[in-house]
């Protein structure tokens, strides 16, 4: 088969597992073809979904939901009544109405979804000082859900297979990019040093346009914290402010301690 992988990875675990299912169907003889749509321009071509047998599509989850501009690129496809699957990397907290949306969304947009899953990855946040959370992961546990995931998929890809999530209590309702103040204010990138190359890479690959290389700020109203131009630097000028008393607040308030997140496991939704 040629399968299509469609993937939103900022600071690199969504695409470790998207490489892991690549890796895996080529294993099986299937062609695979890739595809971050981390920046706006590859966002901003039409897709021919007659031109792969199949597609998986892969997103991180931030506050519950995917990102929302993924959301808006969803909304924008049309599918053609092809199949294909979903995943979701999330740093341990959950994922709240994630797969709700995006099956809503991709029904919408005229895909046969088949499968879902869902793999715990290091937290975004972690770049920050201070900030550890489900640091270990991927791993090799999860990395075996993953193949699971990408030998099932290809074969409800090939067959006749039912699969659904139940939205009778659910309602879709889009969301805004907002200035957060107070708590989630601190993780804001910016870059207050001179020893930059201005190799302009944070400015070029933000996934909104919002980060500003000369300056060294994010518009706030833009900018959805997804670390992408922290994780890219090359210099490792960009950093987030320290983050040890917020994140044992935010531990404190989900949870989170060391014992529940290695608990945690990565699954298939069948």
């Amino acid at each position: 088969m040629n399968i299509a992988i469609f993937y939103f990875s900022a600071t690199g675990i969504t695409e470790t597992i998207s490489n892991h299912i690549a890796a895996i169907l080529q294993g099986e003889g299937n062609s695979v073809k890739m595809k971050n749509i981390i920046t706006p321009d590859s966002r901003q071509s039409q897709v021919n979904f007659l031109k792969y047998d199949a597609y998986i599509f892969g997103f991180p989850v931030f506050g519950g939901r995917p990102p929302l501009i993924v959301e808006e690129w969803m909304r924008t496809l049309n599918g053609r009544k092809q199949k294909c699957s979903m995943f979701f990397t999330y740093g341990a907290r959950d994922l709240e109405l994630a797969h709700q949306i995006t099956y809503y969304l991709l029904t919408q947009a005229n895909f046969q979804i088949v499968l879902s899953a869902e793999f715990i990855g290091k937290h975004s946040f972690n770049v920050a000082e201070g900030w550890a959370l489900a640091e270990d992961r991927p791993n090799h546990l999860d990395l075996e859900v993953a193949t699971e995931f990408a030998l099932h998929s290809l074969t409800r890809f090939q067959n006749d297979s039912e699969f659904s999530i139940d939205l009778s209590d659910f309602a879709y309702k889009p969301k805004k990019t907002r200035e957060f103040r107070g708590f989630w204010a601190n993780f804001y990138p910016l870059r207050d040093i001179d020893d930059c190359s201005m190799c302009y890479r944070c400015e070029k690959e933000c996934p909104v346009n919002a980060f500003d290389a000369f300056s060294g700020e994010p518009n706030r109203k833009r900018c959805i914290q997804c670390m992408h131009c922290v994780s890219i630097c090359p210099e490792k000028v960009i950093h987030i402010s320290n983050a040890s008393q917020l994140f044992e607040k935010f531990k404190n308030r989900f949870g989170l301690t060391e014992e529940a997140v290695r608990k945690k496991r990565s699954k298939i939704i069948f």
